[in-house]
């Protein structure tokens, strides 16, 4: 009796003992191939927006100098003062120029009076010579030609000088180039105005502005000529402007990576008044269809940005990528990465290269 209890307490432990080890072995192969839930990447084309910061400037903007130098004699205008084009702004006095211009008239007058007389006398000289060949020489006849030719040559150039002192005249006369807003008067009456560099008034028209934006480089083949922002600045921060783009620069700046775009705002109700800084969201889309992965198929390591791939012998592979826009739950990969490989959907930087691995498609 009490051997046959030995040996059913023995085989009771040899069973435990073996249903431990099988237990043991399952546990074994489990961690040699891990499960893990892969896809597919996607191919997809979605409209995004980005948010930027832009600068709202003056359609046309010029600084006004005086050309000649002389004394301010008469200012007509101030600081927010709206001038129609052509309309005089300023006047200016320099009393040499007014000699220097009755100096160039009394000069011409003068050549013009020498010109008549050789002009006279070779026609008579020329007539008494048609009269009665002989009666005047060939060489009295060709200089008398030559003087009336030097006179008439003298009188355009005197005609000329003139003309430059009438116009350098005109500089003192100081004119709006285009219809816009006196933004800054530099002057007053009395004051000299030379080289000194510093203009005398500022003009902008701000009928129309132009918005601009600075595009960072992985968005630039987004922009297309349909693109549209929308901008809000400051000084109204409850209305929401919108525009479409008129101008855009087609090339990446070699030392910011970015590209220039411009958008004409309209503003002849004067709402905005240009010079703000706005925020800006633009409307983008990619000229292709671009690799989608799930967000956390991303690895950002120290190493570098990758995710992870399982081949057809099971191993994974890690692939080096670089990243664009988000979609949801998804992220823009730029990288060796086709809509026929499977991705791991949650990778991690303790996946190596190389490890055997379960894919199971999600």
């Amino acid at each position: 009796m009490i051997r046959y209890s030995f040996l059913l307490v023995f085989m009771v432990f040899l069973g435990c003992k073996q249903q431990g080890s099988d237990k043991q072995e399952q546990t074994d192969k489990k961690g040699e191939a891990l499960e893990l839930a892969v896809s597919h990447p996607q191919s997809l084309q979605p409209q995004y927006r980005i948010k930027l910061t832009g600068e709202l400037q003056p359609q046309e903007s010029v600084a006004l100098f005086s050309k000649v130098k002389g004394f301010v004699r008469q200012i007509h205008v101030d600081v927010g003062d709206y001038v129609q084009k052509g309309q005089l702004l300023a006047r200016m006095e320099a009393p040499e120029m007014d000699v220097q211009s009755t100096s160039d008239r009394a000069k011409q007058h003068q050549l013009v009076a020498n010109y008549e007389v050789s002009k006279l006398r070779y026609k008579r000289l020329h007539d008494v010579d048609g009269r009665k060949k002989g009666a005047i020489s060939a060489l009295e006849l060709e200089r008398a030609y030559g003087d009336m030719l030097r006179d008439s040559a003298a009188v355009v150039e005197a005609g000329g000088a003139y003309q430059k002192s009438k116009y350098m005249e005109d500089y003192l006369l100081i004119r709006a180039p285009f219809s816009g807003v006196i933004t800054q008067r530099n002057f007053s009456t009395g004051a000299l105005l030379g080289d000194s560099g510093v203009p005398m008034f500022n003009l902008v028209a701000n009928d129309k502005l132009k918005l601009k934006v600075v595009v960072p480089e992985v968005h630039g083949q987004a922009v297309s000529d349909s693109t549209v922002a929308e901008f809000q600045v400051l000084s109204i921060p409850n209305r929401t402007f919108t525009t479409k783009l008129k101008r855009n620069a087609k090339f990446i700046d070699p030392t910011t990576r970015s590209l220039s775009l411009e958008f004409e705002v309209p503003n002849g109700d004067k709402s905005l008044i240009g010079g703000d800084f706005a925020d800006v969201q633009l409307s983008l889309k990619r000229a292709q269809k671009t690799i989608f992965v799930p967000k956390e198929a991303v690895v950002n390591a120290q190493s570098g940005v990758f995710v992870i791939r399982v081949g057809e012998d099971g191993k994974t592979e890690r692939v080096p990528v670089r990243l664009g826009i988000s979609h949801e739950n998804l992220v823009e990969v730029f990288g060796p990465i086709t809509t026929e490989d499977r991705v791991v959907n949650r990778a991690s930087e303790e996946l190596t290269d190389g490890k055997v691995v379960k894919a199971l498609m999600k």
